[in-house]
């Protein structure tokens, strides 16, 4: 079987473009004006929590990349 690690690369990097840093951005933005909130309001862990996932994705998608792993 032939190694297809370029092609999931490339597959990762445009993922990482047009999903992973504009969600990353977005998160970072909300996450940065609600992270204040969770001593206050113990129902906005949650909320937070989640939103600090989506922070988090361009990591991973750009983790992915380099060690060329497969969507599958």
């Amino acid at each position: 079987m032939a190694n297809c690690g370029w092609l999931w690369s490339i597959i990762w990097l445009i993922i990482l473009i047009v999903i992973g840093w504009p969600i990353g951005i977005l998160c970072g933005i909300l996450y940065a004006i609600l992270c204040a909130f969770p001593p206050c309001c113990a129902g906005c862990n949650d909320l937070v929590n989640f939103i600090h996932r989506g922070l988090d994705l361009p990591r991973t998608c750009a983790t992915n990349l380099v060690a060329q792993r497969s969507g599958c």
